[in-house]
């Protein structure tokens, strides 16, 4: 029997474990952070045959961190299991942004089959990724590391070096930034001179990229895409901490964006290493016609976007990904196959007092994080969301309509 070991609850929550061929043929092993485990519903427990609860990889974690485990007590899960596992029999499987590099790491630890450290590091090190794909000549915004001592010694002086280098506005986040966690959209010295400076991690600044952004998510087998599918978003990231709608609707295969789109991911990936199973790539499309990377992780997208890609292309994609990853085949999808879409429910701050549903001509599905009565504070982080929901429908063209009516839909009414 084969054992895989799943680590973090994220991305995991539509496998189909019915679909197995042979569910006998492997143990589904759980290692998730104490916070995350919550997440796991009565039947998704069921899945597993044994559940490690272990402690969260920080102190005091983001929300966006709660699911880092600990790398010290999963490594200890891990040996245990291969005191009566054959190497070759046990694989490590994470869908988590959070801790692709832990799995990396036990993987590279144990000589566990599958993506290594070395493989892993140029999809979370921002500045490593982007270096790379200047050398394979796949247009990147202008970009360099964030120097917090030279801010601290002349702040004013720093901001004309890098507004003369990238213009202005100009990008600060992290390296190894996931949901826009951390991300500053700098539009004048004095916002920039306001700064902490020093933001305990790495830092790059990066130009400011005008355009529609929009998202490639590519299946890889042994170096070459055997899925591939694009989404269009409603709005820029920075514009949802302000209360709009984040919603990517998934587009034809025929369109010629798409074709244009894999195309331009395919030759970062390759660039990058291409692991086997999911990848998620951002990048604008400008206003002169021009495709510029934004960033790319070795995972499917995350909430309920992978949940949107299986209605939406009839594919099983956690499901794909295992089969890549450790050989255990699943059925084909056996769900209704229809125009599907993802949304989030931004949050802004105050005290709620309505929770309002969209007005569509699609099916809307909604999944509430928050309540009325709930306080929420402000935060930069996608992941500080009040819920997300599906539309689906039949007509595509109707819709694309709803898609685009989300431009003025407020979820949520504060006191």
């Amino acid at each position: 029997m084969r054992t895989a070991v799943i680590i973090s609850t994220r991305g995991f929550g539509v496998f189909r474990p019915d679909l197995l061929v042979d569910p006998d043929e492997v143990r589904l092993i759980g290692i998730f952070a104490d916070r995350d485990v919550e997440n796991l519903t009565a039947e998704q427990h069921g899945w597993f045959e044994r559940v490690h609860v272990v402690r969260c990889g920080l102190e005091n974690p983001s929300p966006m961190l709660y699911s880092l485990v600990d790398l010290e007590e999963t490594r200890s899960v891990i040996g245990d299991l291969l005191a009566d596992t054959a190497l070759a029999d046990l694989t490590v499987h994470c869908y988590d942004e959070q801790n692709m590099l832990v799995a990396a790491e036990i993987r590279t630890d144990f000589g566990i089959r599958g993506p290594h450290l070395d493989a892993i590091l140029p999809f979370r090190d921002k500045c490593l990724m982007k270096d790379l794909l200047t050398e394979a000549g796949v247009r990147v915004p202008k970009f360099g590391h964030y120097r917090p001592e030279r801010f601290a010694e002349d702040a004013e002086g720093y901001f004309r070096e890098l507004t003369g280098e990238v213009g202005l506005p100009f990008i600060l986040k992290p390296t190894d930034a996931a949901a826009a966690e951390g991300v500053y959209k700098i539009t004048s010295l004095t916002q920039f001179s306001a700064l902490d400076g020093d933001f305990d991690r790495e830092y790059e600044y990066e130009e400011f990229i005008e355009g529609t952004m929009y998202s490639v998510n590519i299946v890889s087998q042994d170096g070459r895409t055997v899925f591939g599918g694009v989404t269009e978003y409603l709005v820029n990231s920075f514009e949802v901490p302000g209360g709009k709608v984040n919603a990517d609707i998934n587009l034809f295969d025929a369109d010629p964006r798409v074709a244009r789109m894999v195309a331009f991911a395919d030759k970062a990936l390759d660039a990058l290493g291409r692991p086997d199973g999911g990848s998620h790539l951002e990048l604008f499309l400008t206003g002169e016609d021009e495709l510029v990377f934004l960033e790319v992780a070795a995972r499917f997208k995350g909430m309920a976007g992978l949940a949107a890609m299986q209605r939406n292309y009839g594919i099983a994609f956690i499901n794909l990904a295992f089969e890549i990853e450790c050989g255990v085949k699943s059925h084909p999808y056996d769900g209704e196959q229809i125009y599907c879409y993802d949304g989030v429910v931004p949050t802004t701050h105050g005290v709620i007092v309505e929770l309002v549903e969209p007005s569509l001509e699609s099916d809307v599905q909604m999944t509430w994080k928050v309540g009325i009565g709930d306080r929420v504070v402000k935060s930069d982080s996608l992941l500080a969301n009040g819920g997300t929901f599906l539309v689906s429908n039949t007509d595509y063209e109707a819709a694309y309509r709803d898609f685009r009516r989300l431009a003025d839909y407020r979820p949520i009414r504060y006191a």
